[in-house]
């Protein structure tokens, strides 16, 4: 089973943000509290608390593992430009295969490094890597490069910065950090092997997201509702049933009274006003009269606002228009039936009046029994009785053509209907007296509508004038005509309410009506209270809303399934091989006068525990029994059992693994990395000069490869300058020799420029150094390495070699140790004898007896 493509596939059944959480701690091993607050909006956006957002899922690409058949992975360098700590810039370290050993004092950068490895590789967890915050000026950007090479062929990569990315993330990073994840000084002890960590960390982020989202949840606060509403209401029963699952739709529907409800709240209101009068018989004929008179002004407005619809207003300007079209064809007519030399006015109104008139007289007078005009011979004029010519006989016949033809009859008809439409509107009564005391009664019932009455006959005035003025300037209806408005069925309303109190007071059967009007307005009334509160109320359902938002989102934090499934992927997958590895790396390091094993101790917060216990005593606490240096030794058991998880050969690095060590563990510590050495790449950064010496002596015995690194710290330049070299204190007899050589030359330019005082500090020292280098002759060529400073054990099989000792090489041991220490610090000389710092070429030949000593002595072995 592999581990991580099952957490992968765990995953996908997993709320949202856990799956983005996974990629986070898969990428960065930690979250910040920016990726906690970022978590929290997820979780939140899935139940509707927060927008949605951007999700960065866990994805296989993205699983921090390596593909066995990618091949294994070698550093070749780091290099530092600029950007981290106080590191100084353009710094490369250089890393073999085999063993590399990185030394450094304290302060001397190691930290600087190990963070940038920790930033691309596989470790327990990464560090911010911070500029040089202690500099004068602002830090600049971190620019740095690894350069490795995977596979058997050695491709070559380059990592700058960017993130962890595969196949860097699969070197393996072991630092004080790993330490305490792997045993920490507690008595119970999570032993999370690489991968399974992330269910601890994802059930503590659980945790952490649960606490903030029940903070949340309390500030919302118990809330409820206080609204005076009558017991027993529908909408008394509504407030009380509010929940989550509240449609606001419904608060309002029911907080919002139609016009009917309104007007019937009203008039329940007066009816109870009505049924408690002294004397419902008078009210009930006040009531009746009132609403007579209302009728009447009824009937008013009706024929008003009928008088002015668009469609009455629309017809008349229509008829307008038809009557000027007629009365063009009509004047054409006219034109040619009253030539010209006729009376004025002939074929006008009063002259066809007049004709009509004529008319009337022929045929109900004068000649009843012919047809008008009568223009037989003998026939007389109408009005003058004289005989009628055979001219004025053409002319009359041409007048009753004119008079009868469709063109006038419709000129006049047209004419004769507008001329009364027209009247209508002028002489439209809209405002009187009785119109006045209309008002006055509808003021007594309803002063509201009294208002409305009154702008509503002022409009109608109005849009009637502006009728008038429009059909005078005879330019067709005009735009602007005010609205006509209408207001008849509200007056109407009010009679029909005044008809129904009438009829409840005529019919009136006591306490029983008044309670069941009393309960009807009581349900009316609570609705309007709902409706004012309608935003209140709005509110507490969108608070119950939230909370039982944040309820499922709650839900959604359970570590429940983590440390099910965390448990269930530990016991298939590692524990039992764990124990196994755990116990032979133990047998490696020599841990054996302790029994201790690793054992199951439950699951929490998504850990399945180990518990690190005694054996032979497993009820009594280990961190008593154990020192803190076993406890170092039994981290670093755990790491190798956990790499023996992987088929994976990739380099390891240690960041000072012997820390808090005592020199039985650090050698012990020593040899198991030598060991791996010959199987993988092994980088240690460490400040220990002992354990320095010890890693050589190892590498030496097992034959492997072992680069020396040196790093330091140069004021003003910076930390972490790096020299291809051991430091002086572990140097060899013949490097020793050749530094000392190189000093020297510095020294003797300084004495032929006349810089004296200069060069005697100098040559101070190096009388300093080479007394040293004197010191380390005599057990590194003299005793020929039977014992040596550092070193645990005595070289027995090299006693033979030094039976070849003189006197003389005792006694050139001797004058070189007493010229050192002539003129080293602390050692005064006589007052009144001081000697001067011997001059370079005395100092050269110094430095050549000691190197000569060494030659003859192994020239002779």
């Amino acid at each position: 089973m592999d581990v991580l493509r099952e957490i992968l596939s765990w995953s996908e059944t997993r709320p949202e943000w856990q799956r983005d959480a996974l990629s986070r701690l898969a990428a960065n091993g930690e979250l910040t509290d920016e990726d906690i607050v970022e978590l929290i909006e997820i979780c939140k956006s899935k139940h509707g608390l927060a927008e949605a957002k951007e999700l960065n899922l866990l994805t296989e690409d993205k699983l921090p593992t390596i593909d066995t058949d990618a091949g294994y992975v070698n550093v070749q360098s780091i290099y530092h430009h600029c950007g981290v700590n106080a590191l100084a810039e353009n710094q490369t370290v250089n890393f073999g295969l085999g063993l590399t050993v990185v030394y450094g004092d304290n302060a001397a950068g190691k930290s600087g490094y190990t963070r940038i490895f920790k930033s691309a590789c596989r470790t327990r967890g990464t560090e911010y890597i911070l500029g040089n915050v202690a500099s004068d000026s602002a830090p600049v950007a971190t620019s740095v490069e690894i350069k490795y090479s995977v596979g058997d062929n050695g491709v070559e990569h380059v990592w700058a910065g960017e993130g962890s990315a595969e196949p860097i993330s699969r070197v393996s990073v072991f630092d004080s950090h790993s330490a305490t994840v792997y045993l920490t000084e507690k008595t119970d002890v999570a032993f999370r092997p690489f991968g399974l960590d992330l269910f601890d960390k994802l059930a503590q982020t659980s945790k952490s997201i649960q606490d903030r989202l029940e903070h949340e949840k309390r500030a919302l606060g118990t809330g409820g509702l206080h609204l005076d509403l009558p017991e027993g209401t529908v909408a008394a029963k509504f407030i009380a049933s509010i929940s989550s699952l509240t449609k606001p739709e419904k608060v309002v529907e029911l907080g919002t009274l139609s016009e009917e409800e309104i007007e019937r709240s009203k008039l329940l209101e007066k009816q109870l006003l009505d049924m408690r009068a002294k004397d419902p018989a008078k009210a009930a004929q006040e009531l009746k009269l009132r609403a007579g008179r209302l009728g009447s002004l009824a009937e008013q407005l009706k024929m008003v606002e009928y008088s002015l619809t668009n469609e009455a207003v629309q017809t008349v300007f229509k008829e307008q228009e038809d009557v000027q079209k007629k009365s063009e064809t009509s004047k054409k007519l006219r034109s040619e039936t009253f030539p010209d030399g006729m009376l004025s006015e002939t074929g006008s109104n009063n002259w066809v009046e007049m004709w009509e008139a004529a008319r009337i007289f022929s045929e109900s007078g004068a000649y009843p029994d012919k047809l008008f005009p009568v223009t037989d011979d003998g026939a007389q004029c109408l009005l003058c009785q004289q005989d009628i010519k055979e001219e004025a006989s053409e002319r009359l016949k041409q007048f009753e053509l004119f008079v009868i033809s469709v063109v006038e009859k419709e000129f006049r008809d047209a004419r004769n209907l507008y001329a009364r439409h027209y009247k209508e509107l002028d002489e439209l009564n809209i405002k009187n007296d009785a119109v006045d005391k209309g008002v006055e009664d509808v003021r007594i019932e309803a002063a509201e509508l009294a208002e409305e009455l009154i702008i509503a006959i002022k409009a109608s005035k109005d849009r009637c004038k502006a009728v008038i003025d429009g059909l005078k300037v005879k330019k067709g209806l005009p735009s602007d005509l005010p609205e006509n408005v209408s207001i008849v069925s509200k007056v109407n309303g009010l009679i029909s309410q005044l008809s129904e109190r009438v009829d409840a007071l005529q019919k009136q059967s006591g306490a029983e009506e008044v309670v069941k009007i009393e309960k009807e307005l009581q349900e009316l009334n609570a609705r309007k209270i709902l409706g004012k509160s309608e935003k209140q109320i709005l509110g507490e359902i969108d608070r119950k809303k939230k909370i039982a938002a944040y309820g499922l989102c709650i839900n959604d934090t359970r570590t429940q399934g983590i440390t099910a499934k965390s448990t269930a992927i530990t016991k298939v997958v590692v524990t039992e091989k764990l124990k196994k590895s755990f116990q032979h790396e133990l047998k490696k390091l020599k841990f054996k006068h302790v029994d201790v094993e690793l054992t199951e101790s439950g699951g929490s917060l998504g850990n399945l525990y180990h518990k690190l216990v005694l054996t032979k005593a497993p009820g009594v606490v280990l961190p008593r029994v154990v020192s803190e240096g076993e406890q170092r030794c039994l981290s670093i058991a755990a790491f190798f059992a956990e790499l023996s998880t992987a088929d994976d050969p990739s380099a390891i690095l240690f960041d000072d693994p012997v820390s808090s060590l005592d020199y039985k563990w650090r050698d012990s510590v020593a040899q198991r990395l030598v060991e791996e050495a010959k199987h993988r790449q092994v980088m240690v950064f460490t400040h220990d000069v002992v354990f320095l010496l010890q890693l050589k002596q190892y590498a030496k015995q097992q034959s492997v490869n072992m680069m020396d690194q040196h790093i330091k710290q140069i004021d003003p330049i910076g930390a972490g300058i790096c020299e291809q070299e051991v430091p002086w204190i572990a140097m060899k007899v013949s490097k020793r020799i050749s530094v000392l050589k190189n000093s020297l030359q510095g020294t003797v330019k300084l004495f032929r420029e006349g810089h004296q005082a200069s060069y005697e500090k100098e040559a101070v020292g190096i009388y300093g150094q080479l007394r040293e280098t004197w010191e380390r002759g005599i057990e590194e060529v003299l005793l020929c390495g039977v014992v040596e400073r550092f070193r645990l054990g005595v070289q027995t099989q090299q006693i033979e070699t030094i039976s070849d000792i003189t006197l003389e090489d005792c006694q050139a041991v001797e004058n070189g140790m007493t010229k050192c220490s002539k003129w080293l610090l602390g050692h005064d000389q006589a007052a009144a004898a001081p000697q001067d710092i011997p001059e370079p070429d005395e100092l050269q030949q110094d430095i050549d007896a000691l190197d000569n000593w060494i030659k003859v002595i192994r020239a002779r072995r």
